[in-house]
């Protein structure tokens, strides 16, 4: 009889111990993502912090504009179009990743956006779709209305 009561015991205790575990989980789970999503937006607002410095750049990023022809001003939008690039394909797979983010799809809709706006980038990840594969990915399931 002892030995049961300590078998019933101790199972309780089992179950205690795990249901506080899936509590805590869910609890890490919540702040990971929090902290993904953070970083995500501090890579993105540091991104924005050039092209604010840069107002004439702008155009070629949320305006629809061709990258430009004059070289030094190219390259500084190429570059910023693969900086770009891994920020939105970083904010994808942690969507992805974390289950805790399900209702947060502010990048699934930024990088459609972005595909919209900004032919730079389109430009960079065709030219490269395994560098950036949650991007160009998310692109290839939600084809353009036009394409």
């Amino acid at each position: 009889m002892i030995a049961s009561v300590g078998v019933v015991a101790s199972l309780l205790v089992s179950a205690w111990q795990t249901r506080e575990l899936t509590r805590q989980t869910v609890i890490n789970n919540g702040v990971a993502g929090a902290t993904a999503i953070y970083n995500g937006m501090e890579r993105l607002h540091h991104i924005e912090g050039q092209i604010a410095a840069r107002p004439e750049l702008h155009a070629y990023f949320f305006e629809g504009g061709e990258p430009p022809a004059e070289e030094e001003v190219r390259t500084q939008v190429l570059v910023l179009a693969r900086m770009l690039a891994d920020t939105v394909n970083y904010g994808l797979m942690i969507n992805t990743l974390n289950p805790e983010l399900k209702g947060y799809n502010g990048w699934r809709g930024f990088a459609l956006t972005l595909r919209d706006s900004c032919p730079a980038l389109v430009a960079t990840v065709n030219e490269h779709p395994t560098w950036w594969p949650a991007l160009s990915g998310h692109w290839a399931a939600h084809r353009a209305a036009g394409g």
